[in-house]
């Protein structure tokens, strides 16, 4: 499974972003990534959230072999269910290169 997360936004409003393939992590974080997989309701995924004061806007993007689903939340909107994948996530964000 490949899972891609975009972090912008916040008091300085970086960019932030990583793209991993699930085998490259631990076993309890490819855990937490799969059942956030599962329990989320992506069909009530926004496309474009609305921009919040020195709050974040997350971008998630999961491919498995039979799917890929894409959304886009703030600190408000990010459900529950997707919080523990965008915690995993968060550790291996990288400044993203403006080239």
């Amino acid at each position: 499974m490949k899972v891609q997360l975009q972090q912008s936004g916040g008091f300085m409003g970086a960019l932030q972003e990583c793209s991993l393939d699930t085998d490259q992590l631990e076993a309890d974080e490819v855990q937490a990534i799969q059942e956030s997989v599962t329990n989320t309701n992506w069909t009530e995924a926004e496309s474009h959230p609305s921009a919040i004061r020195d709050g974040y806007q997350y971008h998630v993007r999961v491919e498995d072999q039979e799917q890929t689903y894409t959304a886009a939340y703030t600190d408000q909107t990010l459900p529950e269910s997707l919080k523990p994948l965008v915690g995993v996530l968060k550790k291996y964000l990288k400044p993203k290169s403006l080239r």
